[in-house]
């Protein structure tokens, strides 16, 4: 896998198409990042690959990576982040790149509401679509190109590290195997902002604790989210899963038993076990939901029958997808309360759209 495809609903990654025998397939509609059980020792290991912190000085940084290491002045003034979330990226550590790689959706720039709500009112970065063009980026003279979630090739990171310092994938990642937080702790510390990247971190860490401890009850409640068109549903190596479970919900095990460590697979429609979860959440990339209208069994469902279906729109989607230290909060302030009338014990009860 080299990119998202950017076709307008978003992603390219490998899952199993669950039948007698898996297949795999590749589904063309939003990216799938990498395994989140092992991100805690991505980011242990890269914070020793980089040595001691130098805080948040004026003195130029060395940082490890994929292709060898790179020197990066402090403080850049023209950043340019090739990387699909980059932007938020940015933002959250107050900074604002000059231009910025937009991944799928939003408004005519490229731009979800927790972005935009981030991005200052002066500022109008460029926005970048489609495949990397080494010259464009060279042609904003920028100072520091970021592209750790970008799928850049190494002759692409090879030309434009003759004219600006590049900072690719990190060692041990694939080209999209980096989480939000790896991202945060090496664009804070090559731009001299570690301090601010440990806050948002600590921040963010907290909402969510806020959340799963105000919810008790969801404790080993199982979840499952899926794609209605299949349908689709997401391993528990998936980020979106990841962060359910950071609430305290789990996979239900037929659904783990059948993902095999893969993001995401692909279930046959006489395959219901899978999908009977405490709650099942369905997310919508401008779609609808009419594949769940095709399901032939999907009325003798209990998730259905007690009325524990959660219907995200394309934001919501787009927001557990982008999973940024921008886009979480969001999805902890719109997808809580809904679950909560998911999980009332009370069929009668309607889950609100968002």
């Amino acid at each position: 896998m080299r990119h998202p495809q950017t076709d307008g609903t978003g992603f390219s990654a490998f899952g199993v198409v669950v039948r007698a025998k898996p297949s795999s397939f590749v589904d063309r509609h939003f990216l799938l990042r990498s395994s989140i059980r092992a991100a805690g020792c991505f980011l242990a290991l890269f914070l020793c690959q980089t040595g001691p912190s130098r805080g948040d000085t004026d003195a130029p940084l060395t940082l490890d990576h994929r292709w060898g290491e790179t020197r990066f002045a402090p403080a850049p003034e023209r950043p340019v982040t090739l990387s699909y979330i980059g932007l938020d990226i940015f933002l959250a550590l107050d900074l604002v790149p000059i231009a910025y790689r937009v991944w799928f959706g939003g408004d005519e720039n490229g731009l979800w509401p927790w972005t935009k709500a981030a991005l200052p009112a002066d500022k109008r970065p460029i926005a970048l679509r489609g495949e990397i063009d080494v010259e464009r980026v060279a042609r904003f003279r920028p100072d520091m190109v970021e592209a750790m979630f970008s799928g850049i090739s190494r002759a692409q990171f090879a030309a434009l590290s003759h004219v600006v310092p590049v900072l690719p994938p990190l060692k041990g990642d694939g080209d999209f195997g980096i989480t939000w937080k790896e991202m945060l702790v090496a664009v804070g510390q090559a731009t001299a902002r570690q301090a601010k990247a440990r806050k948002v971190i600590d921040g963010i860490s907290t909402r969510i604790d806020a959340v799963r401890n105000a919810h008790p009850g969801w404790a080993g409640r199982t979840v499952v989210i899926a794609l209605p068109d299949g349908p689709v549903l997401f391993g528990e190596n998936d980020p979106r899963v990841a962060l359910l479970s950071e609430l305290g919900f789990t996979l239900p095990d037929a659904a783990r038993a059948l993902s095999r460590g893969n993001f995401y697979f692909k279930l046959d429609k006489e395959l219901t076990a899978p999908l009977e979860a405490d709650v099942v959440i369905w997310l919508d990339f401008g779609g609808g939901m009419a594949g769940l209208k095709d399901h032939p069994l999907r009325h003798t469902m209990r998730i259905v029958r007690e009325g524990r279906e959660i219907f995200a729109d394309p934001v919501m989607s787009a927001a557990l997808s982008y999973g940024s230290p921008l886009s979480i909060p969001y999805v902890l302030e719109q997808l809580a309360p809904r679950l909560e009338q998911a999980l009332d014990g009370d069929p009668a009860t309607r889950v609100s759209g968002f």
